[in-house]
């Protein structure tokens, strides 16, 4: 009789610069009572992922990480700047900590606060499946693609697929929903290979609109507060 195959490691990556141009200070400001990057945390916990990492430049940032039991990863300012890709602190985290290709990697953004461990739970089960390289959670997009125009520099247009989509009722078009940004589960290996958070093939949780806001102006987290209240917090 064999022994069954050794679990892979799961790690959940909270990324939270110091630095932010349209809030500053948005990853330590509250909805419901916890900082944005406390849910984040407080999500990855109750989805049973053990291991947590919050990737920071920010002393305060990190403090309160460490307070609620997270690893704290100190990311060095060439990967902190306002232009820095998600994806190069997710793997200065996996060399940090020495992880294998066979982990997996679930992105959890701080300005996706409305998110739940329910969301992440889906995200990983879905991944589980072993298909795919990469899980994430997705909305209802608000303007369907293929009715958007292609605009080059000299004012001429082109439609995203075809001109018919234009005029066409959104009914006969397939169903458009958008990346929301709340939860990513990616193979590490692929991601090495990728240099990218995304690689396909891919598979999509839906998540309601109402809990798909990303936070990055004062007026995103008045919407948030105001939705978090409605959803019952305090």
């Amino acid at each position: 009789m064999t022994g069954s195959a050794p679990a892979r490691r799961t790690v959940a990556v909270v990324p939270a610069r110091a630095g932010s141009r349209g809030l500053p200070g948005k990853n330590l400001m509250t909805v419901g009572g916890s900082s944005l990057v406390a849910r984040a945390v407080r999500n990855a916990r109750e989805a049973g992922i053990e291991q947590v990492v919050v990737s920071t430049d920010g002393p305060d940032i990190a403090a309160e990480a460490e307070q609620l039991g997270a690893t704290v990863v100190r990311r060095p300012a060439e990967l902190s700047t306002g232009t820095s890709r998600t994806v190069s602190a997710l793997l200065h985290v996996a060399r940090a900590l020495e992880l294998p290709n066979d982990a997996t990697v679930v992105l959890l953004q701080p300005t996706s606060p409305l998110r739940t461990s329910g969301d992440v739970r889906a995200v990983l089960e879905r991944h589980a499946l072993g298909d795919v390289r990469t899980t994430l959670t997705v909305a209802p997009a608000e303007h369907h693609p293929y009715k958007q125009l292609l605009v080059a520099p000299d004012g001429s247009a082109r439609p995203v697929r075809t001109w018919p989509d234009l005029e066409a009722p959104r009914q006969e078009l397939p169903e458009a929903l958008r990346i929301n940004g709340a939860v990513y589960a990616t193979a590490l290996g692929a991601m090495r290979a990728a240099d990218a958070v995304i690689v396909p093939d891919v598979a999509a949780v839906p998540m309601p609109a109402e809990r798909s806001i990303d936070v990055d102006t004062l007026d995103d987290l008045e919407r948030v507060r105001r939705a978090a209240r409605d959803l019952g917090e305090a």
